[in-house]
């Protein structure tokens, strides 16, 4: 699946004439435009909504447990992915923009709507397969992994001061499901205000601690640079333990993690993205663009170059990715590594329920009908407690097949709507000139 995700991102990229690269200074750019969200969400909510739901535990254990198993070489590959994916994610995000219904407030749509408005009725078996696996991948993949992880990084903070290992994980996923409630019950436009606030300042903290890793450790940072292009095409042995990493498993490694964090494809975000107040397609494709950016060649390069300069051994698959990255913040910050670790970990567990209740919700009324979001909630919520004090190795790897599993549907709407997205690009360039000659003459 991370293969396919990969090469439709490359078809897009073509069809879209590399739409992301030409305009990646202006999509990072419009981040920084808040905009009016009176009729609907904010553009800027929009998208941390759909950023915080991208950024969790995959951008620190994720990429870290990449580097063990392939080789720093799995972020050349990663980055790969995510320069590719840039395309995908404003292909979706447009078609949301083209297909949403906007006679609700805020307006609604994604993958089930340019699905059956795209490709019309013979299409609604892959809008309802969408529907289906987006809703068991929010509850299992989401409600269940993400309050386990919550807890996980409670126990983390307090243990050692006596307190029941049980009761707190049972306390911690009562809390979570208190706080997710209180965030999920006003709806898209309570969860767009809460990522507009809660995504930048984690991602801003998170951020400040890994440069200042990396700055102490400065003078390794061509080095590890060096090592990441050059072990990407082969096998070869670098400092640190890491000898024998085949081109094979570095690609297939940085690959999978590099559409897993972003989401690229998956049909997520434009569930989000669609609520925006915006009302250009275009427009709104550029802040999927920033999204995939901030995530991958952000958040992850971070905990990367984090590893790669802090020295740390890697001991190929003998190593979990959560002890190789705190091994690693651990050489600037000893033991204060561990509870910040832990508090990254929460908040970046926590503001993904939130963005996945949204997508669930969304598929459950394909499902169900609007009368459901009710039920849907309670079983969101009930799911939390429940994922706290289970143990989720399981449930990891069901929630990721059923991740690829959503893409499925959406991808194949993707290739055959892949005319439409590209004809609203060309529609934006031609206004975008024009703009620019009557800039130019006045």
């Amino acid at each position: 699946m991370a293969f396919i995700i990969l090469f439709t991102g490359l078809y897009l990229t073509v069809r879209l004439r590399f739409f992301q690269f030409t305009h990646l200074g202006k999509a990072i750019a419009s981040a920084f435009r808040r905009g009016d969200g009176r009729d609907g969400v904010s553009p800027f909510q929009a998208t941390a909504t759909a950023l915080g739901s991208s950024i969790g535990t995959a951008n620190i254990a994720g990429v870290a447990g990449a580097i063990a198993a392939g080789g720093p070489g799995a972020v050349f590959w990663m980055w790969a992915a995510a320069l590719f994916g840039m395309a995908t994610k404003a292909a979706e995000i447009i078609l949301a923009m083209k297909y949403r219904d906007t006679r609700v407030s805020p307006p609604e749509g994604g993958p089930i709507l340019y699905i059956e408005r795209g490709l019309g009725r013979i299409a609604r078996p892959l809008a309802d397969a969408f529907a289906l696996f987006g809703c068991a991948a929010a509850v299992v993949g989401t409600a269940l992994v993400q309050s386990n992880t919550i807890a996980l990084s409670v126990w983390d903070l307090v243990s050692g001061t006596g307190l029941s290992r049980r009761a707190v994980l049972a306390f911690s996923g009562v809390a979570a499901a208190a706080l997710t409630g209180a965030v999920i019950t006003g709806g898209a436009k309570r969860i767009g205000r809460f990522s507009e606030r809660a995504v930048p300042f984690m991602a801003a903290l998170y951020i400040s601690a890994s440069l200042a890793v990396i700055i102490v450790f400065r003078g390794r940072l061509t080095r590890a640079l060096g090592e990441i292009v050059s072990s990407a095409f082969g096998a070869r042995g670098i400092a640190g333990g890491v000898c024998g990493i085949s081109f094979k498993k570095a690609l297939s490694v940085g690959t999978a993690r590099g559409v897993y964090s972003n989401e690229a494809g998956v049909g997520s975000s434009p569930m989000a993205h669609a609520g925006s107040a915006e009302t250009d397609p275009v427009r709104q494709g550029l802040l999927g663009i920033f999204e995939v950016f901030a995530d991958t060649m952000v958040m992850c390069s971070m905990t990367a170059l984090v590893i790669l300069t802090s020295g740390v051994p890697l001991e190929t698959g003998l190593v979990s990715g959560t002890a190789l990255a705190l091994s690693a913040f651990s050489a600037v910050f000893g033991r204060a590594a561990a509870p910040f670790l832990s508090a990254a970990a929460l908040l970046f567990a926590f503001t993904s329920l939130t963005g996945w209740s949204l997508y669930g919700e969304r598929c459950a009324k394909r499902l169900f009908g609007r009368r459901s979001t009710a039920y849907y909630r309670a079983a969101y919520l009930a799911a939390i407690p429940i994922g706290a004090v289970v143990g989720m190795g399981r449930a990891w790897r069901i929630g990721e097949a059923l991740t690829y599993l959503m893409a499925l549907p959406n991808l194949v709407a993707l290739i055959l709507l892949s005319g439409e997205a590209a004809r609203e690009v060309r529609l934006y360039k031609m206004f975008e000139k024009s703009s620019d000659r009557r800039y130019n003459k006045g």
